[in-house]
C-alpha cells in the first residue's frame, strides 16, 4: 500500500466523519422544537440540577473561605499597623508630662533672666548629687565656653541661691550647693537687718550662726544674701546681696550668750531644679570654693570646744580672727 492510497482513505474518512456530523446537526435543530425534544431537554435539567447547584454551593463555600482567608490576611496586617500607632502614641503621651514640665521651667528660667539685675546665663542640670557620703553638687550643661568661671553664683528661677560653680571644664561646670557643709554664706534677716554666718548642713538645712542676740529672730522670716564678705577676710563678698537664702523655720535663743542661731530651709529648688541661672557679671572676692571629701560640718554649735553636744544647738561666741 502506497502513501496516496493511504492519503486518500484518509480523506474519505475524515468526510464521512464531517458527514455524518453535519446530517446530526441538521437533524438536531430540526427536532429541537418538537415538544419530546424539550420534555427530553427539561428532564435532562432537573435531573442535572441537584448536581449544579451542588456544585454552585460548594463554588461559592470555596469563594467565601479564599474571600474570608484574605480579608483575615488584609485585618492583621492592619491590626499590626495599628498596634505600632498606638505603641508610638502611647509613648509619645508618656513622655508629655516630662516635656511639659521642661517646657515650663524654661519659660519660668527665661521670665526670671529678665527680671534679675544681673547678667546671668541660663544653664541645664544634667546631673545631680545629693549624698551624704560626697559633697552635694550640681553638674551643668555649660562651662569655660560659654563664659563661665569658678567661683560663680548660681541661682534658681524663684531667685534663691543654690550655689557656686566650684570648677569646670570647657563644656561642663560642677556647682557646689549651698546646703552643702562646706558651703559658707553671710546672710541677714530680711526684717530686722541682723547678720550671721551661714553653713550648710548634713540635715539638708542651713545654720545661720553668730547673729546678735538682741535681733528678734521669728519663725517664718526671710533670710537673704547680706552681700558682706565673711569674718576675718579682706575678699569682697561672692554672693550679692539681696539674694533669697530660705526661711528660718527655728531659733535657738540662748540667755547667757551675746550671739544666737538659727535653722533656715533652702528657698532654692536644690533636688528638682531643671534650669538654672549663672550670674556672670557680679565681681565677687573670693576664690572658687573646695568641697571636702566628706562633710565635717555639725548640726548643733556648741558653747565651748569641750561642752558635751545636747539636743538643741546654743550659740557660739563671735569667732576671733
Amino acid at each position: 500500500m502506497n502513501t496516496i492510497t493511504v492519503t486518500r482513505r484518509a480523506i474519505r474518512r475524515e468526510w464521512t466523519i464531517f458527514g455524518v456530523l453535519l446530517v446530526l446537526s441538521v437533524g438536531l435543530m430540526g427536532v429541537s422544537g418538537t415538544s419530546t425534544a424539550q420534555d427530553l431537554e427539561s428532564s435532562v435539567n432537573v435531573a442535572l440540577s441537584p448536581i449544579e447547584t451542588v456544585i454552585n454551593n460548594a463554588a461559592d463555600t470555596a469563594g467565601s473561605y479564599w474571600s474570608a482567608i484574605t480579608q483575615l490576611d488584609r485585618l492583621r496586617t492592619e491590626n499590626k499597623r495599628l498596634d505600632q500607632e498606638n505603641q508610638t502614641l502611647r509613648e509619645e503621651l508618656d513622655r508629655m508630662p516630662s516635656i511639659s514640665k521642661l517646657n515650663d521651667d524654661w519659660t519660668k528660667i527665661t521670665e526670671a533672666q529678665q527680671s534679675v539685675p544681673y547678667q546671668t546665663t541660663p544653664a541645664r542640670v544634667i546631673v545631680r548629687d545629693l549624698s551624704d557620703v560626697r559633697p552635694r553638687t550640681l553638674i551643668l550643661n555649660k562651662g569655660s565656653d560659654d563664659g563661665l568661671s569658678a567661683g560663680q553664683v548660681v541661682m534658681d528661677a524663684g531667685g534663691a541661691v543654690v550655689g557656686r560653680i566650684v570648677y569646670l571644664d570647657a563644656t561642663v561646670s560642677t556647682v557646689l550647693l549651698v546646703s552643702d557643709p562646706s558651703a559658707v554664706v553671710v546672710g541677714k534677716e530680711a526684717k530686722t537687718g541682723a547678720t550671721g554666718t551661714i553653713r550648710g548642713q548634713i540635715s539638708g538645712r542651713l545654720l545661720m550662726q553668730y547673729v546678735d542676740v538682741s535681733a528678734k529672730l521669728q519663725k517664718g522670716d526671710a533670710v537673704v544674701t547680706a552681700g558682706e564678705t565673711l569674718p576675718c577676710t579682706n575678699d569682697r563678698s561672692p554672693y550679692p546681696p539681696g539674694l533669697l537664702i530660705g526661711d528660718i523655720v527655728e531659733v535657738f535663743p540662748d540667755p547667757n550668750a551675746v550671739v544666737q542661731s538659727a535653722s533656715i530651709e533652702p528657698a532654692a529648688h536644690l533636688s528638682d531644679a531643671t534650669f538654672v541661672l549663672i550670674i556672670t557679671d557680679y565681681q565677687g572676692g573670693f576664690g572658687p570654693p573646695v568641697p571636702s571629701a566628706s562633710p565635717s560640718a555639725s548640726a548643733s554649735p556648741s558653747t565651748s570646744s569641750s561642752a558635751k553636744p545636747t539636743a538643741q544647738p546654743s550659740a557660739q561666741p563671735t569667732p576671733r580672727c
